[in-house]
């Protein structure tokens, strides 16, 4: 069981975003999220404390770690999980992320 302060910063429409809740999802693992399309304080957070305007974003004890196959990877370190096929987060194995404009996003 995780003993860190763990939040992630996420975005509607995102698709590697959905990867890692996903993952959570099928994991048993909850955590704080911050959807950045529905708070304006959330997402200045992630923009100040991140130094990315790119989601996922799971703070760790207060450090950004940005990439969906890097949370994926540090969360079934953390809950003692594995990532396995479509646990972890869909049919792709590779990483990803969005900015917050969207350009790096696949709708």
């Amino acid at each position: 069981m995780a003993t860190k302060d763990l939040q992630l910063y996420v975005k509607d429409a995102c698709p590697y975003c959905r990867r890692v809740e996903s993952f959570m999802s099928k994991a048993g693992i909850e955590l704080p999220l911050h959807d950045i399309d529905e708070s304006d304080e959330d997402r200045a957070y992630l923009i100040e404390h991140g130094g990315k305007r790119q989601v996922p974003c799971l703070f760790v004890d207060g450090q950004a770690l940005y990439e969906s196959e890097d949370i994926i990877d540090f969360l079934s370190r953390e809950f003692d999980v594995k990532p396995a096929g479509p646990a972890a987060g869909g049919e792709s194995a590779a990483g990803g992320a969005c900015s917050l404009d969207g350009s790096g996003c696949s709708f």
